[in-house]
């Protein structure tokens, strides 16, 4: 075989099996060479959708959903969004005559780029370190996670509802059936229709809304906006606008219509710390009913509390006696087990304790603004309106200018004397 110049990859079964047949005249290959393989190129996995498509789904009933599209991808902090593939090495090959095959080494990646993530312990995972949407660039790789969505035009058939963690911003307007949802707060330039958006922050619309009296926002912060009209209202912060016709508002802060006219026509409107307005109805005399100051219910939540309060704090007095004498005994079977549960019950009545005191403690700085609020008309408070002021009621049968309604020795009085 040598003589021939063979000298790799020689099969000796073959030969004795040759040999013991004799097969001869025939062409019986006896040595292979081997093939050299190329390493693996280095990969990344990612664990989210890199491509989302907004397209609509087809229902049971034949109709079309256009409201939960996909349009995006959200992430949640700490969430593993990627994992690092390293490359592999190549593997020489040999020739039958003994010459080396080369073979090329897989090429690495550079490491992933972007906002918001940050790499493991391990340096082959990924993880995002915020609640956001996620966003991937084929062309060069790069990975965005934002806590802002940005809506670029209306929200509508073509975007679905939007249902995301952090802030949202619409471009356009929102159109009349869909809803927005934000973890933190909602922005929208153009103008809010029958549609519903929920905010766990501040609300702003940089034109108003047009409820058609089934559109509704819910905000846990402030809100703001030119105009609202037939719409239903829940903000946990204050309410500034331009106008508010024909609305239901809930708001625990204070209502203020700034503006030339500054004008609170029809509709229902409570607030807890007061509201200011430049025309409180109108001269059509139109029905205006305010409120503003406590709520019965939150009276009874605050006696419900204190109840709750009182009778953790006996619990946790008992709990303290039962531990007490467990500590003073010794040698009983299942006596650490009965130290362990009384110790979890303890905990677990402290917890309640702690959350029913910041209750009580919201609502006691709630009850000492509400005491004071006031009603204010800058200009004119019109005949027709109904004022309220920590339940106690009164009607304007004349039109009042530059009037203020406080509660003294339990009655509503007007005042002309502050503006």
């Amino acid at each position: 075989m040598h003589d021939n110049g063979v000298y790799f990859g020689i099969v000796d079964s073959i030969i004795d099996r040759i040999l013991f047949e004799k097969s001869y005249q025939k062409t019986v290959n006896v040595a292979f060479g081997q093939l050299a393989v190329d390493g693996e190129n280095a990969k990344y996995i990612y664990h989210f959708n890199t491509d989302p498509k907004s397209k609509p789904k087809l229902l049971e009933d034949g109709s079309v959903d256009y409201h939960n599209l996909n349009a995006y991808e959200k992430v949640k902090k700490d969430q593993l969004i990627a994992e690092y593939v390293k490359e592999t090495e190549g593997k020489s090959g040999r020739r039958v005559d003994g010459v080396r095959l080369d073979a090329k080494n897989g090429r690495p990646l550079p490491a992933i780029r972007g906002k918001h993530i940050y790499r493991g312990e391990d340096e082959v995972t990924y993880y995002s370190d915020t609640d956001g949407k996620i966003e991937y660039n084929k062309d060069n790789g790069l990975i965005t996670i934002t806590d802002v969505y940005v809506v670029s035009g209306d929200v509508d058939a073509s975007t679905g509802d939007i249902s995301f963690t952090g802030n949202v911003e619409i471009t356009g307007s929102v159109r009349s059936g869909y809803k927005v949802e934000a973890g933190g707060s909602v922005e929208v330039n153009g103008v809010v229709e029958a549609a519903t958006i929920k905010a766990g922050k501040d609300v702003m619309l940089k034109s108003g809304m047009m409820g058609s009296g089934k559109g509704m926002l819910i905000a846990g912060g402030n809100v703001e906006g030119k105009f609202f009209e037939q719409a239903n209202i829940d903000c946990g912060g204050y309410l500034h606008a331009n106008s508010i016709i024909n609305c239901f508002v809930d708001c625990d802060d204070e209502v203020e219509l700034q503006g030339s006219k500054g004008v609170l026509l029809s509709g229902r409107t409570r607030a807890l710390k007061g509201i200011k307005a430049v025309n409180i109805g109108n001269d059509a005399n139109v029905h205006t009913y305010i409120k503003v100051g406590l709520e019965p219910k939150m009276k009874r939540t605050y006696k419900q509390l204190s109840v709750k309060k009182n009778s953790l704090l006996e619990e946790l007095q008992k709990i303290n006696d039962a531990q007490k004498k467990l500590n003073e005994l010794q040698g009983i079977p299942g006596l650490e087990e009965k130290k362990l549960g009384v110790m979890r019950l303890k905990i677990t009545k402290n917890t309640e304790l702690d959350e029913v005191e910041k209750e009580l403690d919201k609502l006691t700085a709630q009850i000492e603004e509400g005491k004071v609020a006031k009603i204010i008309a800058t200009n004119t408070a019109f005949r027709g309106c109904s004022v309220t002021i920590n339940g106690i009621s009164c009607h304007v049968t004349e039109d009042v200018r530059g009037v203020v309604f406080m509660l003294h020795e339990d009655k509503v009085i007007m005042s002309t004397s502050s503006r």
